[in-house]
């Protein structure tokens, strides 16, 4: 090493050490309590879990109550990593999830919220005015309008364990941008860089980065000036803490399953910790006033326009198919499909009805001649047989040519994946396995 270069490192842990030393001074002085950063995000429209499946995580009541235990003990910086919606069924639904959602991370005192680009689809205009009437600070550094205005904030700064902490929120170019084409997602590198100039010194310097841990190590250079980096997109289990240059690198899990703890001390290198959001934390009580305001709020809503059926023809029920399939039919009556929005009403009725739920529960929804109640089409109340084969009558009435093989699609049962993973996705089947699932549903020969 030459001496130009061993005085350049020299400098460098010099100066390190002089924020270091700020940092611990300023909290000293402060007598301050312990840090901790604690993140979630991609809730995905996840105001509580589902409950089709035992033992499932998240869901807001259980994160405010976690914060508010937290901060029991520590002063909790409390980030959101975005996408606060997940399936675009309803622009009314759309919205009124999204203040619901909003409402409830402002009253859990979240400092900020990464835009995703689910978010964006309530457009940048209406999600601006929702979380400005919630009082919840939305973050995109690298999201301009035509004109280069920032619709969003790009960093916020606040004081916890007797730091400053600097807060800035981007989001992933490769996750699609602005699906209403208003706006454009530039370099979040450079963004960040922009963001962060001007941080006073032993400042907490955190980065939102809406998006998977390989793409933020891919977009963010490891010299970027930031200590911790919280990122997540559809990860699905939790991992341990690495290092992406100088910064921490978190990652948060999908559905808002746990809260990443990131505990900060003076100095030295921070603990993190996955609280999950199990049945063993309770929920918050105001929180759950809000969850279930929300449910009235859409019961009422008016269902969109139904769609055509696919190939044409019409739904007749699974109790049609009987007479010809006697054996699969006694196959599909043991399983969790036959009746299977029965047995929702039966276990939760305030919710069995809403929109966003009773697609995975019936045959036919939002299509023509679907399902549409319990009174009027009770013969499509369950999973039936043309949830997966298709439109009955087309079967039932053609001519026999037709008849064999009708519904099996080319590539069979491999081909039907896709088909079962849109009900039994990571969100309402965590763990779910494909080819288990076939067995305990197996109906069929093999060829």
């Amino acid at each position: 090493m030459t001496r130009r270069a061993a005085l350049l490192v020299a400098l460098v842990a010099a100066g390190a050490a002089l924020l270091s030393a700020a940092g611990r001074a300023d909290a000293e002085a402060e007598g301050a309590r312990p840090l901790v950063v604690a993140a979630a995000g991609e809730s995905l429209g996840n105001l509580e879990p589902c409950h089709c499946v035992q033992g499932m995580l998240g869901g807001m009541p259980r994160r405010l109550s976690a914060l508010a235990r937290e901060r029991l003990r520590a002063d909790v910086v409390a980030l959101d990593g975005g996408d606060l919606t997940g399936r675009d069924l309803h622009p009314r639904l759309l919205e009124a999830k999204t203040r619901a959602a909003l409402e409830l991370l402002a009253r859990a005192e979240v400092a900020a919220v990464a835009v995703g680009e689910k978010d964006l689809r309530l457009g940048h205009a209406a999600l601006g005015r929702v979380a400005a009437g919630a009082g919840v600070t939305l973050l995109g550094a690298n999201l301009t309008l035509a004109d280069g205005r920032r619709p969003f904030a790009a960093s916020r700064r606040l004081r916890a364990g007797g730091r400053t902490v600097v807060v800035v929120g981007v989001l992933d170019p490769e996750l699609g941008g602005d699906p209403t084409g208003q706006l454009d997602v530039g370099d979040p590198d450079a963004a960040a860089r922009a963001a962060l100039e001007g941080a006073p010194p032993g400042a907490l310097r955190v980065l939102l980065f809406h998006g998977a841990r390989a793409r933020a190590r891919e977009a963010l250079g490891e010299d970027l000036p930031v200590d911790v980096i919280v990122c997540g997109h559809e990860q699905e289990t939790w991992r341990p803490l690495e290092r992406h240059g100088r910064a921490w690198l978190v990652e948060t899990v999908r559905d808002a399953r746990a809260l990443a703890r990131l505990a900060v001390p003076a100095e030295g290198p921070p603990d993190l910790e996955h609280v999950a959001l199990d049945g063993q934390v309770p929920d918050d009580d105001w929180a759950r006033r809000r969850v279930e305001r929300y449910y009235q709020e859409v019961a009422g809503l008016p269902e969109p326009p139904r769609r055509p059926t696919p190939d044409g023809g019409s739904f007749v029920g699974s109790e049609t198919c009987r007479g010809c399939h006697p054996g699969a039919w006694e196959v599909f009556e043991g399983t969790g499909h036959h009746g299977a929005y029965r047995h929702v009403m039966e276990k939760d009725p305030a919710r069995a009805g809403l929109f966003e739920c009773v697609g995975c529960h019936v045959v036919g929804h939002g299509f023509e001649g679907g399902f549409r109640s319990l009174a009027d089409t009770p013969h499509l109340a369950e999973v039936g047989c043309e949830s997966c084969h298709g439109v009955g009558s087309n079967h039932a009435l053609g001519p026999p040519a037709a008849k064999r093989g009708y519904g099996v699609r080319p590539g069979f049962p491999e081909s039907w994946r896709a088909t079962c993973l849109g009900c039994h996705d990571a969100t309402n089947s965590p763990g779910f396995d494909f080819e288990r699932a076939l067995e305990r549903i197996k109906h069929w020969s093999d060829r």
